[in-house]
């Protein structure tokens, strides 16, 4: 009876143990990479700064009010305008009927705000939208985007470097003055995890990292959404179509190659849609600001830019002025104004001038780059009223990159030229050896690298021709979150390439030498007679 007993203790002993080196096994597979401990570190920082007390986030100006609408949201009013820009506002109302005011608006947006206002639903019932719940929303896409970017300068490898670029990376995106636009009904937080998704799953299938269906339905579904995120954004799909259409080529498989081609025509007819139904949302401020801000303030003479558009040369006192500060309310909005100011002003016409005027247009670009690396507007505050900071007051937790960007870095776009040299320089061997060999695959790094590009510098071009220099909130902030990414990608290879060739010296072999150089040299004072 007490051998069996025995036996059984015994057998029940070996599977804990057994089921022990599994966990640890599966511990140090899965938990131990090192995108995946980059991964759980910026969830623990998520959760610090957008959850627990004092909550960060960001001041609201205003001008989200139809997409919030659109998901039977609004502003309960607590704070002034002035307020609202300054502080922090966690609490929202929750419409009791259907919104039919007839102002909603339905973007890329609505899914997951009506997602977040559902889980606060189920939890509160209290009738209040806590801001937390979208914050958490996004935040998953959040996580999983920046997975997917780990994984790109990790190689699938555990070496001591690919933990030290990890680590780089979370001093990066997990910059307050990144996550804090995570609680906010701003789209910047819906198109970073998007924009990062997209170019990270063209350079992992060219790793051949991940199942390409899975990186091929990311690619085309953040392309669709950011498309959608709004008007400015929808003629990217035209690139990002025709991109998909040629992913065809990686592939021989005929299932692969429809899916290419068919979420690459629809891509492009989405995009082409969008761009007529969505709503315009160039203000008369934006166009104001893309003239006197823009076209005058770098024009040698603003008069005869003025004619340039048909427009009296009398307007040319308005040049450098802002919308609030140049004329009255009443004159802005007369149909005098209209008529000879705002009617003969659009996004093409701009464009077409600074095509036809280099020295401006690169003048606009020093100064939209120098812009774009101040991350957080310094007008919107990141505390709540009730915290009792003052106003305006932005968090400087964890914000090391983003001070050292907006500080240190040269703000100009020749600084960004030469960046942009030494990128090619890096990656334009992989894509001239896939083309030599037949092999598309090994082009998609730097395809992925490029798409990267192609999207920061047309957003910097239509931030300026749209807004002149005063777009710090929409555009700049694609191109400043694409310098971050390309940045750190290069970063890493340059890390992994530094690893390489110290693993390969031989560094007992050099103790050695030095040693004996040492000895010779005692050796040589001793036979002059010193002695130390």
């Amino acid at each position: 009876m007490n051998k069996d007993m025995d036996i059984n203790t015994l057998q029940a002993k070996k599977k804990r143990n057994q089921s022990s080196l599994k966990m640890r096994a599966w511990s140090y597979n899965y938990l131990m990479k090192p995108s995946t401990l980059g991964v759980l570190v910026l969830f623990g920082l998520l959760l610090v700064v957008l959850f627990i007390p004092p909550v960060i986030g960001m001041g609201d100006d205003g001008s989200t009010a139809a997409i919030i609408s659109g998901s039977n949201l609004y502003n309960l009013g607590e704070l002034s305008p002035k307020e609202a820009l300054a502080f922090f506002q966690k609490d929202w109302g929750i419409m009791e009927y259907f919104n039919d005011t007839g102002n909603a608006q339905i973007t890329a947006q609505t899914p997951f705000l009506n997602a977040a206002r559902n889980l606060d639903r189920a939890y509160t019932w209290d009738g209040l939208f806590d801001m937390r719940f979208y914050g958490a929303v996004i935040a998953f896409f959040y996580l999983i985007a920046m997975y997917f970017l780990f994984e790109t300068v990790t190689y699938g490898k555990r070496a001591t470097w690919t933990y030290i670029i990890v680590g780089l990376g979370v001093i990066i995106f997990g910059d307050t003055a990144y996550t804090a636009w995570v609680n906010s009904f701003y789209p910047q937080a819906l198109s970073f995890f998007l924009v990062t998704i997209l170019g990270s799953s063209l350079i992992l299938m060219g790793q051949e990292k991940l199942n390409d269906y899975l990186l091929i339905g990311c690619f085309f579904l953040s392309a669709l959404l950011l498309c959608l995120l709004n008007q400015q954004y929808a003629l990217l799909g035209l690139f990002l179509g025709i991109l998909g259409i040629n992913l065809k080529y990686v592939d021989e498989k005929k299932h692969f190659q429809r899916i290419c081609v068919i979420c690459g025509s629809l891509l492009l007819l989405s995009s082409l849609a969008a761009f007529f139904i969505m709503p315009n949302e160039l203000s008369k401020l934006s166009t104001y600001h893309s003239m006197t801000r823009g076209v005058l303030m770098t024009a040698d003479n603003p008069e005869q830019a003025l004619e340039e558009f048909s427009i009296n040369p009398q307007y040319a006192v308005l040049t450098g002025t802002s919308y609030y500060q140049a004329i009255s309310p009443e004159t802005m909005d007369s149909p005098e104004m209209a008529a000879t100011f705002f009617s003969k002003v659009n996004p093409t016409g701009v464009a077409i001038y600074y095509l036809a005027n280099p020295g401006q247009l690169y003048e606009m670009l020093n100064r939209s780059v120098d812009s774009s690396f101040n991350i957080r507007p310094a007008w919107l505050g990141n505390y709540e009223i009730t915290q009792g900071y003052p106003p305006g007051a932005q968090t400087s937790f964890f914000t090391l990159w983003s001070y050292l960007k907006a500080n240190y870095l040269p703000g100009n776009f020749g600084f960004i030229i030469i960046w942009t040299g030494v990128l090619i320089g890096v990656y334009v061997r992989f894509f001239r050896k896939g083309i030599i060999e037949k092999n598309e695959r090994n082009t998609l790094r730097f395809v992925g690298l490029m798409t990267w590009l192609f999207i920061g510098l047309w957003e910097l071009y239509v931030a300026i021709i749209t807004s002149g220099d005063t777009d710090t909130l929409g555009h700049l902030f694609i191109f400043s979150l694409t310098f971050d990414l390309i940045s750190f990608v290069i970063l890493g290879k340059f890390i992994h390439w530094l690893e390489k060739q110290l693993r390969k010296v031989d560094w007992e072999a050099r103790k050695q030498a030095f040693l004996q150089r040492n000895k010779d040299k005692q050796k040589n004072r001793e036979q002059r007679g010193y002695r130390l």
